[in-house]
C-alpha cells in the first residue's frame, strides 16, 4: 500500500508515479525523496543509493530515475516518521523515583552536563 508521506491519505498503486504529481488530500508533492524506498535521513545525500545527485528539498517534487515509491504493509500502519534523535531509553533501575537516574530525566541536557563537572 501507498501512503503520503505528508497526510498519511491512501495512494493508488501504479507502476510509475508522475514527476509533478500531487497528493489529493494535502497537494504535497508525491515524487519526491520523502515518498521513496530509498529515503534515509542518515546516509549520505539523504538516499542509499551511492548514484543519485544531491536533493536540497527531501519534500520537493524532483526528477530523480531511481525513485521507487515506499510500499507500507499494514494498512493501520503510517509512514515512518525519521527522527534525528535516538529513542529515549527507559529507567531500568528498581527501587522508588527518587533515584539520581530519575532526577536526571527531568533536567535539560545543558544542566546534565554540567553536573558531570561539579565537585
Amino acid at each position: 500500500m501507498r501512503l503520503c508521506y505528508n497526510c498519511g491519505a491512501r495512494l493508488p498503486e501504479r507502476e510509475r508515479v508522475p514527476f509533478k504529481e500531487l497528493c489529493p488530500k494535502c497537494d504535497a508533492f508525491l515524487h519526491c525523496c520523502r515518498n521513496c524506498r530509498l529515503y534515509d535521513p542518515h546516509a549520505h545525500n539523504h538516499c542509499r543509493s551511492h548514484t543519485t545527485e544531491f536533493v536540497s528539498d527531501v519534500e520537493r517534487g524532483n526528477f530523480c530515475e531511481e525513485f521507487a515509491f515506499l510500499e507500507i504493509e499494514s494498512s493501520n500502519k503510517k509512514p515512518e516518521k525519521h527522527h534525528s534523535s535516538p529513542p529515549r531509553r527507559q529507567n531500568r533501575g528498581g527501587g522508588g523515583g527518587g533515584s539520581a537516574a530519575s532526577q536526571n530525566e527531568n533536567l535539560s541536557a545543558r544542566e546534565r552536563f554540567e553536573n558531570l563537572f561539579k565537585d
